[in-house]
């Protein structure tokens, strides 16, 4: 018996009906799961794997910033990107159409120019994954591999 999920691995075990547990968004983690409480012994067992690199193409506004990150590249069903880097925790993600998002910064200047990276943690995983043609695996600073993602876009 097959059931279960990532939301619920660690109450699943005691109702004894499932024999495997069908357990994946873990390995990456994203602003949802982050948002509850998963496990007994802690709250929050799974690390963010899972992130989409966007670049400042606009900082034409003193409150804000424009990225090349927007609705094609986050799905928008829950709540905003969570902005990991740079920034401490304190720029915001807002979506700006389809093709970009706007960043500012709530209590203060954004400080970002043209060009600039943002790191942003996913807001759902497994959708997401599935508006891009690949993942960049990355260790530290330096680029592994890429893999790709070989059921996007694939006919039924």
């Amino acid at each position: 018996m097959t059931g279960g999920g990532t939301g619920t691995f660690d109450i699943d075990p005691d109702f004894n009906l499932f024999t495997e547990l069908q357990v994946g968004s873990y390995v990456f983690s994203d602003v949802e799961y982050d948002a509850v409480a998963l496990g007994r012994s802690d709250p929050h067992p799974f690390e963010n794997a899972l992130f989409v690199l966007a670049k400042v193409v606009s900082a034409n506004h003193e409150g804000f910033v424009t990225i090349d990150a927007g609705s094609k590249s986050f799905l928008m069903d829950g709540p905003e990107p969570r902005i990991v880097a740079p920034g401490n925790g304190e720029l915001v993600y807002a979506p700006f159409g389809d093709e970009f998002g706007k960043v500012s910064n709530p209590t203060g200047p954004v400080g970002l120019a043209p060009g600039d990276r943002v790191l942003c943690v996913v807001p759902h995983c497994d959708p997401t994954i599935n508006m891009h043609d690949a993942y960049v695996c990355v260790r530290g600073d330096t680029v592994i591999e890429t893999w790709p993602i070989q059921a996007r876009g694939a006919a039924a």
